[in-house]
């Protein structure tokens, strides 16, 4: 697998991420710090074809979940951006997740030891969990 290749030379993701924070004027999600450090700039072509699979592996997912969310009032449940996106990545490998270099602790709900990071078992769990709670709302 090897090291991952990003556009921002040496400026490490803690700067992107500041940087992108000041610009949106709130916290980057993972997906638009994934996007900004493996994009080129001059053409916005991913630089890799991991980075492309991990876009678009979280589309799907962030996608899928939403469909599967909507509730019988056409509202939709929230889904942590950070957990989909760990999940189409393959969540926390030796104190990062792919795409966010060290900045996955920094992220809402982080903890150090990446616990809040659900694993597809807990993800199935929550999905049952939220059907249960939608059945029982009709």
């Amino acid at each position: 697998m090897g090291s991952s290749l990003h556009t921002g030379g040496s400026v490490p993701h803690t700067e992107h991420r500041r940087h992108l924070k000041e610009m949106l004027v709130r916290e980057p999600t993972p997906v638009e710090l994934h996007s900004h450090t493996h994009k080129r700039q001059e053409d916005q072509q991913w630089i890799d074809e991991r980075a492309r699979k991990a876009h678009e592996e979280y589309t799907r997912l962030r996608e899928s979940q939403a469909v599967a969310s909507e509730g019988p009032s056409g509202s939709y449940i929230e889904y942590s951006e950070y957990r989909i996106w760990s999940q189409a990545v393959g969540g926390m490998q030796h104190g990062m997740v792919y795409g966010l270099g060290s900045q996955a602790q920094a992220y809402k709900g982080m903890t150090s030891s990446g616990s809040n990071f659900a694993s597809p078992s807990q993800d199935s769990s929550y999905s049952q969990q939220i059907t249960a709670l939608q059945a029982e709302l009709e």
